[in-house]
């Protein structure tokens, strides 16, 4: 009897096993149904072209950028790449770390010469340049350049050799001062640090850094020549004065002058020079960019404002061939990559 008793239990319990394997695997069955076979899951593929700002030097005049960025910004064009020479390098590294343009209009209107500036005893210069590293540190919360939402790059220059050099990786308060350490007046900082070469203002090589920005896959390249409209002018010839420099900005618009130095031959010549070569660059953009600002002094809080507002004014008009120019690489792009995959 406990025999029997036995044997219809387990064939109870097997009966029961076998509804519920079979439950179990008509379960998994429709879970596989209701999800999508892996060899039809398809990876979008990105078809937006690569746009880059570049952001030129030009000293104070480069308030204007922060305009130029406000402009853009306001109708939905948002570059992938940020390159900047000098000031261009200090407002882009802010602007490609996250700023937006109302931040960025805010902190050039609160941000006082003492912040920016260190003043030294040195026969390199008279401006240590630190203060300026921290700053942008301290604004990007002390991350490396590779870590910002945008790509960005600064461009400096090898102090002895005058060999352009870009920065995209790294501390980005000290690619900044690089990019904006004017010859004999910035004290040129190492990179690495103590160790390394030294590097002074991109501007000697490179004032509107369009190639860089080819060279580091731009698509389509917007840049921003804030001295442009200097050119034949009374304003760009004046050298600095006591008043000028007595600004951090004042030290930054005296660039131009002190870069010709750098050079080893007479401003005149290379003002001329420079002009020409550093001109065949900028023109090989596809949008460019002048703001009227030859005629406004930027020493003051209250010019910075008429800066930015030129720097807008002059993009507006172009921002239809803006997204023209967008509109017609994405197609190109998504042509090619539709033919790729056939």
């Amino acid at each position: 009897m406990f025999l029997l008793t036995t044997y219809y239990s387990y064939r109870h319990l097997s009966r029961l096993l076998r509804f519920s394997m079979l439950g179990i695997l008509g379960l998994s069955m429709s879970a596989c149904q209701s999800l999508s076979p892996a060899s039809e899951t398809v990876t979008p593929i990105n078809n937006q072209p690569k746009v880059a700002l570049v952001l030129g030097g030009g000293g104070a005049k480069g308030f204007a950028h922060i305009g130029v960025i406000k402009a853009l910004e306001e109708n939905g064009i948002t570059p992938t790449l940020v390159v900047g020479t000098s000031v261009g390098s200090l407002v882009g590294s802010l602007y490609a770390s996250g700023y937006n343009a109302k931040q960025l209009e805010r902190l050039a209107l609160n941000t006082s010469d003492s912040e920016l500036t260190d003043f030294t005893l040195s026969n390199q210069g008279f401006i240590e340049g630190i203060k300026l590293k921290n700053f942008i540190n301290t604004k990007v919360s002390g991350r490396a350049i590779e870590d910002f939402p945008i790509s960005f790059a600064a461009v400096a220059a090898e102090k002895h050799t005058l060999k352009k050099a870009v920065f995209s990786s790294g501390n980005a308060g000290l690619a900044v001062q690089a990019s904006c350490s004017v010859p004999n007046i910035f004290i040129a900082p190492r990179i690495p640090e103590q160790v390394g070469k030294k590097y002074i203002d991109g501007g000697v090589v490179s004032l509107v850094p369009v190639d860089t920005a080819r060279d580091l896959g731009a698509d389509i390249i917007i840049a921003i020549d804030v001295t442009a409209a200097n050119v034949n002018t009374s304003a760009s010839n004046k050298k600095p004065t006591i008043n000028s420099l007595t600004s951090f900005w004042g030290f930054l618009e005296s660039s131009v002058i002190a870069n010709a130095a750098a050079t080893g031959i007479d401003s005149s010549q290379a003002s001329s020079s420079l002009t020409t070569s550093m001109r065949l660059e900028r023109d090989r953009a596809d949008i460019i960019i002048t703001p009227n600002v030859a005629h406004i002094s930027s020493i003051d809080t209250s010019q910075r404002s008429t800066l930015m507002t030129a720097g807008a004014q002059a993009t507006t008009p172009q921002i239809a061939a803006i997204k023209q120019l967008i509109k017609e690489q994405s197609l190109k792009e998504k042509a090619q990559s539709k033919y790729a995959t056939l």
